[in-house]
């Protein structure tokens, strides 16, 4: 998928495997039970966004604003954030273990949830 508006698109339960999403706008998107084995994501408005247990797993996020996304239990880990938002996001459960966050937008987190991030690279 490229260039498109997906805003407000139900993708639940979708085989994600070997997609492709760039340069899309997915604002308040549902992504509940989507499966992503080798997703490939950059430049994406995924602001409100619902992505429960999404796997970002290993992934470089190039561009991606998950500003107020429903994060729950997603698993970041050793993904690398290169100018994306997390902006407000709700990220209860949230794995990410040697994730590199320098270039992400952590404003909003709150402090119950910056234990989340403790030895992190942020």
């Amino acid at each position: 998928m490229e260039g498109g508006d997906f805003s407000n698109a139900t993708f639940r339960g979708a085989q994600l495997n070997g997609a492709k999403i760039s340069h899309c706008k997915m604002t308040g998107s549902d992504f509940t039970e989507a499966q992503t084995l080798g997703l490939s994501i950059e430049s994406v408005l995924l602001v409100l966004a619902v992505l429960p247990r999404f796997s970002f797993r290993k992934m470089t996020l190039k561009e991606i604003d998950f500003s107020e996304a429903d994060l729950r239990a997603c698993d970041f880990r050793d993904a690398v954030f290169e100018d994306c938002s997390l902006r407000d996001a709700h990220i209860p459960e949230c794995r990410f273990e040697g994730a590199d966050l320098r270039n992400a937008d952590l404003g909003g987190v709150k402090l119950t949830d910056a234990r989340l991030f403790k030895g992190r690279y942020s």
